[in-house]
């Protein structure tokens, strides 16, 4: 059997026809509700908005810090969600709770809650994308409504800003105290570095002397140098001259003729002068009376023996001069001359020798000194820069708490403490926000309707019946 189509029309004559059940559905749920409504005790809030001021320094952000400020929006949500999650803390509500008794509203706190409750309800809630917090609290009539709830709201705020003034000033003292100390420490460490860089600085010099050091070693190695071998090649020049010298000396004669004279001989004119006088004598004995043949006889002997002997004798005799010879005695002079040169030569080319060992020694002494000098050097300069910039920083860091904790001496004109900056303050709202009588009145009107509904539907189905639908059908 086909179902049976039904049409809007059919459900409103379903209305019209149960009219009274939904009526009497809506006023029951509406007189329920409102009788629940005016016997539930009122609720008051009170409710107050601080902005939380972060404190101005010079220094420069982390990356990571300076990253999360910008997400953030320039302050850190970590430190907004503790202050918010610490004014819900047991601690902060009996401090607060205390200070109410000691102003003289020991009546008003005794109206209050337990701490327990007072954890559960107090809000503090984060506005986004601003530094506001809003610290809200809704009590009861018998609790002491709006009153307790804007002094408790108020005091709250005032122990938080007191407690994270004081540690903020603790906070800055102990950072003063950390600094100075740290400057100190700083302060001899730099004077120990710069005893230290002094000290090698007198003992092994400094760029500024090593240059000039190191160009004069070169300068006179070169010197040296060049003057060993000037020596060397005059040596060896000498040497081979002298050498030549002596080669030369030995084919030379030691002594040459310097003149040659001829004369007659004196032995022969000796003889002729005694056979002249002989032959003179003969022919003066000859012509005197009385001479024997004998004597002319021996006078004649004597005459041939002389001429024999003349004949024997050359008339002539010559003379040689002879000498040294100049030629042999200038390259002699030259060898007297070369030789003290070459003994000069010897002991200079000596002498320069060790002087360039010496030099050598100590220029490859320095040469190795410098570069390791120069590294320690480096490093300890580096190292003193170091502690210099540290101790700069310091000095900042230092600078910037004493200006922090001068600040925080000071009151504002906006009564800033510890941070913290009121911009509205809770005071006692006359407006209940607890039962709101209008919204109660509308959820239960639709319940009502609701429940009128559905109550004429499940009458209207059990009411079709089989023997209901053979009674329509006929």
């Amino acid at each position: 059997m086909p179902q049976q189509e039904e049409h809007l029309r059919d459900y409103l004559q379903l209305i019209r026809k149960y009219d009274f059940t939904l009526c009497l559905s809506v006023l029951l749920v509406l007189g329920i509700a409102l009788i629940i409504s005016l016997r539930l005790p009122k609720t008051y809030a009170a409710s107050t908005l601080m902005l939380l001021v972060q404190p101005n320094t010079t220094s420069a952000l982390p990356s990571t810090n300076l990253f999360q400020s910008v997400l953030s929006g320039g302050v850190d949500r970590r430190e907004m969600e503790t202050i918010s999650a610490r004014f819900s803390t047991e601690s902060m509500l009996k401090i607060a709770i205390e200070n109410l008794e000691e102003s003289g509203n020991a009546e008003a706190v005794s109206l209050l809650p337990p701490v327990g409750k007072l954890k559960r309800i107090l809000k503090a809630q984060l506005n986004p994308d601003s530094d506001y917090i809003n610290l809200s609290l809704a009590l009861t009539e018998a609790e002491g409504g709006e009153r307790n709830a804007a002094l408790l709201v108020n005091q709250l705020v005032e122990v938080m800003k007191t407690l994270r003034h004081g540690d903020e000033e603790t906070k800055l003292k102990r950072r003063m105290e950390f600094l100075e100390n740290k400057r100190r420490e700083i302060q001899i460490k730099i004077e120990k570095d710069l005893d230290d860089l002094l000290l090698f600085v007198r003992q092994n010099g400094s760029p500024e002397t090593w240059v000039p050091t190191l160009t004069n070693l070169l300068e006179r190695h070169a010197s040296i140098r060049e003057r060993l071998e000037t020596n060397q090649q005059q040596l060896y020049a000498t040497r081979v001259h002298i050498v030549h010298l002596q080669e030369q000396l030995k084919a030379l004669p030691e002594q040459t003729k310097i003149s040659e004279t001829t004369s007659y001989d004196p032995v022969w004119l000796f003889q002729q002068e005694k056979l002249f006088n002989l032959e003179s004598q003969r022919v003066a004995d000859a012509e005197q009376v009385g001479k024997t043949a004998s004597e002319l006889k021996g006078l004649d002997a004597q005459i041939a023996e002389i001429r024999e002997k003349n004949a024997q004798i050359s008339p002539t005799t010559t003379t040689a001069t002879s000498g040294t010879s100049a030629h042999y005695t200038y390259i002699k002079n030259q060898l007297l001359t070369l030789v003290p040169s070459l003994t000069r030569y010897e002991n200079a080319v000596e002498r320069l020798t060790q002087e360039l060992s010496t030099l050598k020694t100590e220029l490859a002494r320095m040469l190795e000194q410098i570069p390791e000098n120069q590294i320690i050097l480096t490093q300890t300069v580096a190292k003193l820069q170091k502690t210099n910039e540290l101790a700069e920083e310091i000095a900042k860091r230092s600078l910037e708490a004493e200006i922090l904790y001068a600040e925080s001496k000071l009151n504002t004109a906006r009564n800033q403490i510890g941070g913290i900056e009121i911009i509205d303050r809770a005071v006692p709202r006359k407006i209940p926000i607890s039962p709101q009588l209008r919204f109660v009145l509308v959820i239960a009107g639709i319940a009502g309707l609701s429940l009128g509904v559905t109550t004429a539907l499940f009458i209207e189905y059990f009411n079709k019946s089989p023997e209901n639908l053979k009674d329509a059908k006929s």
